[in-house]
């Protein structure tokens, strides 16, 4: 019985997030026989910003760093991303943000939602951001 739940646990971890597989890596390779005859003493069941505050400390520095490098008038302090962490999404936490206290001149109204995705995008590449240590 217990066998069988670690399995379910590990088969929906694995399944639900997927960028934390490779901490099960051992069992998938050629040190399986070693690593499937060893007792489990343990699970480690993470999702974004639970073990480590990823927000505040990751995605927030990555985007004021796109921000700064697309020459756009916007940084975010700690209160006003915890604010802005009320609105689900990166692009959508833009948009939300920019609505509010007026838009950066160095983005023309008929290409927001182009510059919002571009900007995004370029955030997940920013050195330091969560993605960059778990891919």
């Amino acid at each position: 019985m217990a066998r069988a739940i670690v399995s379910t646990v590990i088969i929906l971890s694995l399944v639900f997030a997927p960028c934390n597989a490779f901490t099960l890596k051992n069992i998938f390779t050629s040190e399986r026989s070693s690593a499937m005859n060893a007792e489990l003493e343990g699970i480690l069941w993470d999702m974004d910003g639970v073990l480590a505050d990823t927000e505040r400390d990751g995605h927030r520095p990555a985007f004021n760093q796109a921000f700064k490098e697309n020459k756009l008038d916007t940084d975010w302090d700690v209160d006003r991303y915890g604010k802005l962490l009320e609105v689900g999404g990166g692009k959508e936490r833009m948009t939300a943000h920019w609505n509010e206290v007026g838009w950066p001149d160095a983005i023309p109204e008929e290409g927001r939602q182009d510059k919002v995705k571009e900007v995004s995008q370029q955030k997940d590449t920013v050195e330091g951001h969560p993605l960059q240590r778990t891919l």
